[in-house]
């Protein structure tokens, strides 16, 4: 008969910094996410609270550095098209994120769900969603220390699972647990080892060449074909094979797939597929600015009408999701095991 485990399951915390620890909200391999409250009678703000799986913590040294140094980074990152952090610390031993909370669907969710009704999304709103993305890329890349000395980052895992899309039609990159500086305590990758989602990455990153920030405009470029076409561009069957198309494989030229895409849109989209990253755009500002001549005759609704194909892709997900803020005004519960 096999030995009982003595391992306990971790408890959650009940309060962190100033908030409150409510509902678990969703969980990872190496943090749990939980709806937060602040603690004082001032204010009440309600927040995503990222939280160190303290099992994991005690396990793996360097997955404690990744948090660490994401949490430090996020910090330093405030863009509306990114994911805003408004706190970082550790209480009673906990490492823990609280960022702002955000209703809404993944790109990716979008994505799935128009593959599986067959629709397509409109090719402007493919542009202003890319231009979005692009603007807080260009954000992230410009980004500095304390001496105002550049840190060059690179997100590293440009992909639909890590864009955002709110009710309110906004669009945020989040994700930057990959992310590469010259800060970062993690930031070397150890041979043979390739980081980030294996279809959006560029070339030179299965090359494991050195990076610099059109590594993210290759994953945007990659995004934006999919959103176009609503097919994969680089995905097999095996990682073996994945590898390989992202190295060599065919980039069909996307007017071949979708022929009524304007010239302009796919101009831009090939340019930033181009391999040789001295082709590609050199910056993602160019990119934004390519994207929103696109966007432009219809970018000021572009808002409006995301939001109404969020209702109209998940009609149940709004008020779904507002179910999650309960907890913010419930009396407070015996915290449960997570």
């Amino acid at each position: 008969m096999a030995a009982r485990s003595t391992r306990s399951v971790p408890m959650r915390p009940t309060k962190l910094g100033r908030f409150d620890v409510l509902a678990k909200i969703a969980g990872g391999g190496m943090a749990s996410v939980y709806l937060g409250r602040s603690a004082t009678e001032a204010e009440s703000e309600v927040v995503a609270l990222k939280v160190m799986r303290q099992d994991r913590a005690q396990e793996d040294e360097e997955l404690v550095k990744m948090f660490v140094d994401e949490a430090n980074l996020l910090a330093r990152l405030e863009h509306p098209a990114i994911v805003r952090t408004i706190e970082v610390g550790v209480d009673n031993g906990q490492r823990y994120i609280a960022m702002e909370l955000l209703q809404g669907m993944t790109l990716a969710s979008v994505y799935d769900t128009c593959v599986t009704r067959n629709l397509r999304l409109e090719p402007e709103l493919v542009a202003f969603i890319g231009a979005r993305i692009a603007d807080g890329l260009q954000h992230a890349h410009e980004l500095v220390d304390d001496d105002g000395k550049p840190v060059a980052l690179i997100h590293r895992d440009v992909n639909p699972a890590n864009v955002f899309i709110t009710f309110d039609g906004a669009i945020k990159l989040f994700d930057f647990g990959m992310a590469k500086t010259i800060m970062r305590t993690t930031a070397k990758t150890s041979p043979g080892v390739v980081k980030g989602k294996l279809s959006y990455l560029a070339p030179e990153q299965i090359m494991q060449l050195p990076l610099d920030r059109r590594a993210d405009i290759f994953g945007l470029g990659t995004t934006l074909w999919e959103l176009c076409t609503m097919r994969r561009l680089f995905a097999r069957d095996s990682d073996v094979e994945t590898v390989r198309a992202v190295h060599v494989g065919a980039i069909p030229d996307i007017r071949t797939v979708v022929g009524d895409l304007p010239a302009r849109l796919a101009a831009i989209v090939q340019r930033a597929l181009e391999r040789n990253r001295d082709h590609r755009y050199p910056s993602a500002v160019d990119l934004a600015k390519d994207l929103d001549e696109v966007a432009a005759p219809r970018a000021a609704s572009a808002p409006a009408r995301l939001s109404q194909m969020l209702d109209a892709l998940f009609p149940q997900e709004r008020k779904k999701q507002r179910g999650w803020l309960k907890p913010a005004i419930a009396p407070s519960k015996t915290p449960s095991k997570a």
